[in-house]
C-alpha cells in the first residue's frame, strides 16, 4: 500500500514538473505562465511593470505599460488594430530591454501579425549584434504588453504565448458577440 502511495506521489510530482507557473504582476499590468524551471523576477520600472524570466540558457523581459492611445478605445477597436509595426517601432520597443538592445544595432529580420487568438499579437524576430531576439507586442484598452526573449532554450516561445493582462477575461466577456474584423492572412516581411 505504501509503495502504491509513493508511486502516486512521484507521478504527481513528475506530472507537475511539466506545467507552467502562473505569475501575476502585483501592479496589475501583466500576467505570464512561466514554464517550470524558469525563474521570474520583477524589475524596477517607472510608470509600468517589468519582469525578467530566465533559465541558464534563455532570458526573457516582459513589460506592461500604460498606453494612452488605446485608453479610450473599445475592446473591438483594439482587436481591429492589426497594422504591422515598423522596424523603427520594434527597435524603440526593444530599448526597454537594455541587455538586449546593448548587443548592437537592432535590425528587424521578420515580423507578422497573428490574428488567430482573441487579441492580435505582433510578432518579430530581431537581430542585435550577434544576438537573435524574439518579440511580441500586444495592445489592450489602456495598456501595451511586450515580451522579448533570447537564448538557446526554445521554450521561450511557450512563455511568450502566455503574455496577458489580469483583466483579459473581463474584457473578453464584455466584447460583442460578433468577431473582430479579420484581415487578410498575417503579413510577413
Amino acid at each position: 500500500m505504501r509503495a502504491l502511495a509513493l508511486a502516486a506521489l512521484v507521478a504527481a510530482v513528475l506530472a507537475g514538473s511539466a506545467t507552467a507557473e502562473p505569475w501575476v504582476d502585483p501592479n496589475g499590468n501583466l500576467t505570464i505562465d512561466a514554464p517550470r524551471g524558469w525563474t521570474v523576477r520583477p524589475q524596477r520600472m517607472q510608470g509600468g511593470s517589468a519582469v525578467l524570466a530566465f533559465t541558464p540558457s534563455s532570458d526573457c523581459f516582459f513589460f506592461g505599460i500604460p498606453n494612452p492611445a488605446s485608453a479610450g478605445r473599445s475592446v473591438t477597436a483594439v482587436r481591429n488594430s492589426v497594422t504591422p509595426l515598423s522596424e523603427s517601432a520594434w527597435a524603440t520597443a526593444l530599448q526597454a530591454a537594455p541587455d538586449f538592445a546593448a548587443a548592437g544595432a537592432v535590425s528587424l529580420t521578420s515580423h507578422s501579425v497573428d490574428t488567430s487568438g482573441f487579441w492580435p499579437v505582433q510578432r518579430a524576430q530581431l537581430q542585435a549584434g550577434s544576438r537573435t531576439i524574439h518579440g511580441v507586442i500586444e495592445v489592450r484598452p489602456g495598456f501595451e504588453l511586450r515580451g522579448f526573449c533570447s537564448g538557446g532554450d526554445a521554450s521561450y516561445d511557450a512563455i511568450l504565448n502566455t503574455l496577458g493582462h489580469p483583466r483579459d477575461q473581463e474584457w473578453q466577456a464584455a466584447a460583442p458577440a460578433a468577431p473582430a474584423q479579420q484581415p487578410a492572412p498575417s503579413q510577413q516581411q
